[in-house]
Parts: C-alpha cells; sequence; structure tokens
C-alpha cells in the first residue's frame, strides 16, 4: 500500500545525529510510513470502511453550491473525506472550471474530488435524449451530478426549468 494524495510528506531531515547515513535515514521514514498507512485504514474502518464524506467535520462538508454570481461553474465548499481508505480535506472552498453548455441533448457532468491531487473537477458527460452520468476517476469520489440544457445561461442549486441544476452524489460515512 502507498501514500496517496497530500496526507503524508517522505521527509528527508535528519533527528539528532550528523550526518544521518541514507539507510538508517530511510529505515526510519519506511517506519513511520508504515504507522501512518495503518492509521489511516483504521480511521477509514472507525468511520464504515469505504469512500465517503466524514459529516459534520465542517458545515456544509464538500457541498456542491451554485456560483454566487450566476454561471456555468459551481463551487465546492470544503470539507473531509476517506477516499479508497485515503485520508481526503478540501481546505477552502473551490470554484470549478466552467463547463461548456450541450449543444443538441441533455448532458449530466459529474463534479469529483481527487485524491492524487487533493482537488475538484468536473468530468464532462455524454450527450443523449436519456443522459447518464459518468463515473469517477480512479482514486476519486463523486460529489455531484451537474444536469446541463442546451441553451442553458447558468447553474442553479435546484431545476428552474431552463438552466443546469446540481444533483447531490455524496456518500456520508
Amino acid at each position: 500500500m502507498a501514500i496517496k494524495g497530500k496526507a503524508y510528506t517522505k521527509t528527508s531531515w535528519t533527528f539528532a545525529e550528523r550526518p544521518v547515513t541514507s539507510a538508517k535515514l530511510n529505515q526510519w521514514d519506511d517506519r513511520i510510513e508504515a504507522a501512518l498507512e495503518l492509521v489511516h485504514f483504521l480511521l477509514s474502518h472507525a468511520w464504515g470502511g469505504g469512500s465517503g464524506v466524514i459529516r459534520k467535520a465542517s458545515a456544509d462538508d464538500l457541498a456542491v453550491a451554485a456560483a454566487t454570481t450566476p454561471g456555468l461553474s459551481v463551487r465546492v465548499k470544503p470539507g473531509y473525506a476517506f477516499i479508497a481508505k485515503y485520508p481526503y480535506k478540501l481546505e477552502t472552498e473551490t470554484a470549478t472550471a466552467e463547463v461548456v453548455p450541450p449543444v443538441t441533448n441533455p448532458r449530466i457532468d459529474l463534479v469529483q474530488a481527487r485524491l492524487e491531487t487533493w482537488d475538484v473537477s468536473v468530468v464532462t458527460g455524454t450527450e443523449s435524449a436519456t443522459p447518464t452520468a459518468p463515473s469517477p476517476s480512479s482514486n476519486a469520489m463523486a460529489l455531484a451530478q451537474l444536469w446541463l440544457r442546451p441553451g442553458m445561461a447558468s447553474i442553479k442549486n435546484i431545476d428552474d426549468g431552463g438552466n443546469g441544476y446540481i444533483i447531490d452524489a455524496r456518500v456520508f460515512l
């Protein structure tokens, strides 16, 4: 099992010794890594063992909401989660890139939290008369689906019949 995302970064410091041999320093780092992997595993199981948002760690944990100025991007609120048994943290509210509206048929895009980079992104779906949401990328977790209509001008929190809207897809631990 390897450390993923920003949960742990290997060090290259010395502790009360000068100089420290590479072999000794690497052994110390590997023990820290193994201990942190065990902590991540145990914490994940304490919250249910799967991927999901940790409820009540912060207000509106990883909720996706329409931009304050109506537009074609959405914002994701800060929060904590476990993705593939590893901790994930979004520190500040983050806006996604603007989505391109569909041309002829509706489309469902997916807002996801990515473990490797500790950020959020949008996975573009396929236009169809009966669209389906795309799957999250590897080591990512779905936060919301964006139902997009041809000719829309903005993405709203609720369905107004003419614009795109947000469907919450979070799973809570």
